[in-house]
């Protein structure tokens, strides 16, 4: 199995390459800088905007080699060193408007990301996720809180994240089913932290078509590209990339749908992956 024709590696953060936003394993670091330096792209694909995003693609010199990524489960791309997007898919204002009345309805937690680095508007609700509140995750954004009653000047919204407790779960997922809401949005829910968590993107955004449009600026063919991946939001990268590689620590779906499967984030499967298919290719 000799991958040495990949001129593309795009990989998820967390579970990953990352372990609650610290690097899992610093042999995953090595071999990732040394590809880079051998001239094949090196990108990360995360759910992660780009102020929290960039960060952890910097601890991959990822600013000092191809210095692009994908943010935002695929609604952004932009150069890592600075904010400058070369593509954003934003969410219509009037279904802005709609969501947040509605998440606020039913008691659910809501932030609605835009494309200004670290903002987002929040539906004043609180966020009572334990993991997130013992990282102070929350304090890293510059939170707007509007009253969704009154509030209109909602602006270039690329994401939502609501923080969904089991008793609003179904009564969240019937409205968005029963209103059609999947015509027009992605939704991905997430197992990673203690309370579940859903993330909903512009339809025609998602990690697989971030990928896509990344090949195209790069002039690189999808037979040319390596993924990585663990998660249900990673998913639409291993429906459209031929060369895809679930983590051993992946969730089953991501594993069912992989060509290849390589060791976990923490035993440093992405370096070992890299370092024994990309770069000596057996």
């Amino acid at each position: 199995m000799k991958l040495t024709n990949i001129k593309l590696i795009a990989t998820d953060l967390d579970g990953t390459i990352l372990e609650h936003g610290k690097i899992s394993n610093q042999f995953d670091l090595e071999m990732l800088k040394k590809v880079s330096e051998q001239g094949v792209h090196v990108a990360v694909v995360t759910g992660q905007g780009w102020s929290s995003g960039s960060v952890r693609a910097k601890m991959f010199d990822v600013d000092k080699h191809s210095n692009i990524s994908i943010f935002s489960n695929g609604s952004v791309i932009s150069r890592v060193s600075s904010f400058e997007p070369t593509y954003c898919e934003t969410i219509d204002i009037e279904l802005v408007k709609e969501f947040m009345q509605k998440m606020f309805e039913l008691n659910i937690p809501t932030l609605a990301y835009t494309k200004i680095p670290a903002h987002a508007y929040w539906n004043k609700l609180d966020i009572n996720v334990k993991s997130l509140k013992e990282r102070n995750w929350v304090d890293k954004y510059d939170i707007e809180a509007v009253d969704v009653e009154t509030f209109e000047n909602y602006q270039d919204v690329i994401q939502f994240m609501i923080f969904v407790e089991e008793q609003e779960e179904a009564a969240m997922l019937e409205w968005f089913e029963t209103t059609n809401k999947s015509t027009v949005l992605n939704k991905m829910r997430s197992n990673v932290e203690s309370t579940p968590i859903y993330e909903f993107i512009n339809v025609n955004a998602s990690k697989g078509n971030g990928v896509l449009k990344l090949a195209e600026l790069l002039n690189v063919k999808l037979d040319e590209i390596l993924i990585f991946g663990d998660n249900m939001n990673d998913i639409s990268m291993f429906e459209v990339i031929p060369n895809s590689v679930a983590m051993g620590n992946s969730v089953p779906a991501i594993k069912k749908i992989a060509k290849y499967e390589t060791d976990t984030n923490l035993n440093g499967g992405v370096g070992k992956f890299i370092e024994k298919y990309v770069l000596k290719g057996e």
